[in-house]
């Protein structure tokens, strides 16, 4: 816990003397801040910015595309859902009545939705 005081002080006193040397010492007529502002403020500041803009875009649109892609189901199952005949039936004795009742039951939803 005296660590983790120590620590923040240290950190605070690191950021407090970082935040002195940008806006309050003077680097000719200017501060470091004043300096950084004319910087950010010219023409190829600008047309940099909006080329940082663009490419953001383009890439955040890529990868929301890529997360939609890989997260939507598949189309159709290609048939891989269906059993086929010979497990069907080798399985006719263990389910046995249980074809017929499916039978029954989707006749009787048919009849329902009508």
């Amino acid at each position: 816990m005296i660590r983790r005081s120590i620590r923040l002080v240290w950190t605070g006193a690191v950021l407090a003397f970082v935040a002195y040397l940008l806006f309050f010492v003077q680097l000719g007529e200017r501060s470091a801040f004043g300096h950084l502002v004319r910087v950010i403020n010219t023409d190829e500041a600008q047309e940099l910015g909006r080329e940082v803009s663009a490419v953001t875009e383009r890439i955040a649109k890529r990868i929301g595309d890529q997360v939609h892609d890989a997260t939507e189901p598949p189309p159709e199952d290609a048939g891989l859902s269906e059993v086929p005949e010979a497990v069907v039936d080798s399985l006719e004795g263990v389910v046995g009545h249980s074809y017929a009742r499916e039978d029954r039951l989707e006749t009787a939803r048919q009849e329902q939705t009508k």
